[in-house]
């Protein structure tokens, strides 16, 4: 490795670095936004800025990501039925399998297909609705994504639209004229 591109590569760390924590601060500040940002360079030093503590930045964001998946930490009431369902089922089978062990033999080969087709019919219609719920579960996880991506952008588009405000209202107060010097400024009386 060159040490000349190797420094440059930590100015050119140090430089994005300072100018992405004054952006944080500009946007926890101009839009009082809650922000929180860790870097680790590439040596592993740990940089951090918060606008409040990082603990409770970090416990606020990981409140909202359980809230935003409660499906994916808890199983709904439907898949419930279905593994009980299902665990019902496999002990009826293991119970006919048992009873049934002694009297196959009796059965002809068309009864022990029959009864074979029902048990298949029975678990095909289980894992059809196991898969309607999944694919349902999975609906509403895309469509609360998507929520949470539109709010996002609706965030950003406010906090844009403060900054330029702010910026527009300091252009503003830079192009007012300023007294010259030596000319009369009014002064208010102050109360006695």
């Amino acid at each position: 490795m060159n040490p000349h591109s190797i420094s440059s590569d930590h100015i050119t760390f140090a430089k994005r670095r300072n100018s992405l924590m004054k952006k944080a601060k500009d946007l926890s500040q101009l839009c009082d936004a809650e922000v929180g940002i860790i870097i680790f360079s590439c040596t592993g030093q740990l940089y951090e800025y918060s606008s409040s503590s990082m603990d409770s930045v970090i416990e606020r964001y990981n409140n909202l990501k359980r809230e935003a998946q409660p499906e994916l930490d808890q199983p709904t009431f439907d898949a419930k039925v279905l593994e009980e369902e299902i665990a019902n089922l496999n002990r009826q089978l293991q119970g006919l399998q048992e009873y049934h062990s002694e009297d196959l033999s009796g059965l002809s080969v068309k009864d022990i297909q029959n009864l074979e087709n029902q048990l298949e019919m029975s678990l095909s219609t289980i894992r059809l609705q196991k898969e309607q719920i999944m694919m349902d579960q999975i609906n509403e996880l895309h469509r609360k994504r998507n929520l949470i991506h539109q709010e996002n952008i609706e965030l950003h588009e406010k906090c844009k639209q403060k900054f330029l405000d702010s910026w527009r209202y300091r252009i503003a107060y830079k192009r007012r004229p300023s007294p010259r010097p030596g000319a009369a400024r009014a002064v208010r009386p102050r109360p006695d």
